[in-house]
């Protein structure tokens, strides 16, 4: 009867992907972490073997093979990974999650084969690891759906030989939220990596499409295996951390005669719990929430103060299934915003703790948070009460596996006050690799109670031929409400129609004695019209045509061209001594970037932009510099200028924004980080210091040192002090597994 039911299985998945799934055997043998495949059970096992991804796609690799079978609680993947060239393979990285162009191998898994949601694990031949989780078929649907700040507790090691090197994995089979379908069974799908970084090479398996936009990420792309002998597992984690500070700041007093100085020291500890009801479906819950090392945001220039400044998410709580919580609520705009949580005009705000449910319930993703922070004063005349933050998010799947039709709900609700949103949006994926992608949401809000369902909602839809080669193109519209203000969501723009279209052209070549660059492509016109409500007038208009080219040495290129129409009706202003008056303009503007290929130890990219700017002109300049001293110092530094001038006027200011970061690395364990920031519009320097020393995946010591600097502090009334905040905090977590 099994060997029947497996049969059956066998011939659904061949109809749903026309792939034979791969039985993957259990093994009953020890693993020995280190690298070398040398375990009698790996002799047991088929090897699956890699194809050419790029630049020969579809050439047969016979250098690279995996390995891939499970005990009672790990996954265990091995991969051996010959060179023809041993000395030549590029190990730079001790760092975890830091990347500075190593060759890598990495499994890839979509546990419930969804074709929606996966996992990334990518193994340096230092030893360093990398994880990711990608959702919504790689697709994007917000900052989440290439979720590179996610982190799961797992392990590998690497060997080096004269013949390259190898490695071994082991991925706990509790974090992987394993469930049998209807008949028993566990049905998967995987795909493996490697990356051959000096060659400008990469393979994989199975083999997949270089026109397929992020192939390689796909879920859907990958390959369906049957675990017949899995039995998933139920997580539970539970991390306590405890950490204490001593700091100082200085505020200015009541008079605004002088400023204050106030020490500050604090010993504070919390719980985070990660609880698996079932193997489909987690239970997270904190108490004393711990954002004490959410590190310090990248200085961003804003030239346009016609939208708004979105900053990634970096802290840990928030990571988890993040790309569930993705609701594209237009171009760049989301329903639900996790940096409105915990932070208040750039100030941290404690949170007392929290719950989130994810996972799945029958054929629904479900995604539940509620956290609650502390009330917190601003200021000496503005403060704000203690607020609950709760959103409920629920997906299904329609039609296919790679469409979905969703449901949001956020709520922000403090003493006096509450905004409330709800919206519904979905994916519809479409033959030749076209997307329908729209959505509609609504807000209320406590301080404007006369509700209009026009005025207070906003629609998006966009279709989208994801490709790389031919003919591609995308096509949006999206209106958004006098009176739409989503409380917990992030808006790019605000009440507006706008009309997007895209056409583009890109080319693949394989043969370097005909070709110059492996691969080309052509934007005709990429163009977006901003009006007002009621399409009185228009707003923004721009249209930006460009040409890539990467050349077969991984180094690319970039030029392009934009024409660009602003109505401004009220003054802009952009710095004290910047404004830009009330009119109509027209202006134009071309540049040029250079991105150096990621196997050069030195990387210089750099780009530039010159024309007008609203009655003026703008130079602008970005240069981006990595030096490489092996596997112990990497520094990454960015200059970006603006040369701002309107003539007629006689305004003329040079922006700048400047960072340097020192990474160091003793060994795996131990590493470190110094960073030094400098933004000549606040005339500040903000320096961070950081050290770690990681005993393993969940438990680390961190040491870490925050201060900012005024510069040019005598010119002002009252004179600012020498710096705002200084504070050093130690920290020490420890996760309990099972």
């Amino acid at each position: 009867m099994r060997t029947v039911v497996i049969g059956l299985v066998v011939i659904l998945c061949y109809h749903l992907h026309a792939q034979n799934p791969i039985v993957i055997p259990k093994t009953n043998g020890t693993l020995v972490l280190d690298g070398q495949l040398t375990e009698p059970f790996w002799f047991e096992i088929e090897p699956l073997r890699f194809s050419e991804y790029r630049p020969n796609a579809g050439v047969t690799d016979s250098l690279t093979t995996m390995y891939v079978t499970y005990d009672t609680d790990n996954l265990i993947i091995g991969f051996i990974a010959k060179d023809a060239a041993p000395d030549q393979i590029i190990s730079r990285c001790l760092l975890r999650d830091k990347w500075y162009g190593d060759d890598y191998v990495s499994f890839h898994i979509d546990p419930n084969d969804t074709d929606q949601n996966g996992f990334v694990f990518s193994v340096y031949p230092p030893g360093s690891r990398f994880d990711m989780a990608v959702s919504n078929d790689a697709v994007p649907l917000g900052n989440s759906t290439f979720n590179v700040s996610y982190d799961m507790i797992w392990d590998a090691k690497v060997h080096r030989d004269e013949e390259g090197w190898s490695a071994e994995l082991k991925i706990p089979i509790s974090n992987l939220r394993f469930k049998r379908d209807s008949d028993g069974n566990i049905i998967a799908a995987i795909s493996g990596l490697r990356s051959q970084n000096y060659l400008g090479k990469s393979t994989t398996f199975p083999e997949v499409p270089q026109e397929v936009t992020n192939a390689i990420e796909k879920p859907s792309l990958k390959y369906p295996v049957i675990f017949q002998e899995l039995t998933p597992k139920k997580q539970l984690q539970i991390t306590p951390y405890v950490t204490a500070s001593l700091g100082n700041r200085y505020a200015l007093n009541s008079e605004e005669t002088s400023y204050t100085k106030t020490n500050t020291d604090e010993l504070d500890a919390g719980l985070d719990i990660r609880y698996g009801i079932s193997p489909s479906l987690t239970l997270d819950v904190t108490v004393n929430t711990d954002f004490s090392q959410v590190e310090i945001d990248d200085q961003i220039v804003n030239v346009n103060d016609r939208v708004n400044i979105f900053l990634p998410e970096k802290r840990k709580f928030f990571q988890e299934q993040a790309g569930l919580f993705d609701f594209n609520a237009g171009i760049f705009s989301q329903l639900f915003y996790s940096r409105q949580i915990g932070i208040n005009n750039g100030q941290l705000t404690p949170i007392l703790g929290g719950v989130r449910l994810t996972g799945q319930v029958g054929n629904t993703d479900i995604g539940l948070l509620s956290l609650q922070t502390e009330g917190i004063r601003l200021s000496e005349t503005n403060s704000i009460a203690s607020e609950n933050f709760s959103v409920l998010r629920l997906r299904r799947s329609i039609i296919n596996n790679k469409s979905f039709i969703g449901f949001m709900a956020t709520n922000r609700l403090r003493k006096g006050y509450y905004n409330t949103a709800i919206g519904f949006d979905n994916v519809i994926s479409l033959p030749n690799d076209v997307f329908l992608v729209s959505s509609a949401s609504t807000s209320i809000d406590k301080d404007n109670p006369d509700y209009s369902f026009i005025d207070n909602s906003r629609f998006s839809v966009y279709l989208d031929k994801r490709k790389e080669s031919g003919w591609y193109y995308r096509a949006a519209y999206e209106f958004s409400g006098e009176d739409y203000n989503p409380a917990m969501g992030f808006l790019l723009r605000e009440r507006h129609h706008n009309m997007y279209g895209a056409l583009t052209y890109g080319t693949f070549n394989t043969d370097k004695t005909k070709h110059i660059f492996q691969y080309q492509r052509f934007t005709l016109f990429n163009s977006d019209t901003y009006t007002d409500t009621d399409f009185s007038k228009v707003i923004t208009w721009y249209n930006r045509s460009f040409w890539r080219g990467r050349l077969f040495s991984g180094d690319s290129f970039i030029l392009f061209a934009q024409a660009q129409y602003e109505n401004v009706n009220s003054e802009i202003t952009l710095d004290t001594n910047l404004f830009v008056p009330e009119g109509q303009y027209d202006f134009y503007y071309f540049g040029a970037s250079y991105s150096p290929a990621v196997q050069h130890k030195v990387k210089i990219p750099i780009g530039i932009e010159y024309g007008s700017y609203f009655d003026g002109t703008n130079f602008r300049f970005n240069l981006n510099p990595e030096f490489n001293f092996g596997k112990h110092l990497t520094i990454q530094s960015s200059y970006r200028a603006n040369r701002i001038r309107f003539k007629r006027r006689n305004q003329k200011e040079w922006i700048h924004i400047a960072q340097t970061k020192f990474n160091l690395a003793y060994n795996l364990h131990l590493s470190g980080s110094i960073i030094g920031q400098y933004n000549s519009l606040s005339d500040q320097i903000l320096t961070s210091a950081r050290l770690r020393y990681n005993f393993k995946d969940g438990h680390d010591l961190y040491l870490v040192y925050n201060q900012d600097y005024n510069l040019d502090a005598h010119l002002f009334t009252p004179q600012l002090p020498r710096y705002n905040n200084q504070i050093i905090t130690v920290k020490y977590l420890y996760t309990f597994s099972k």
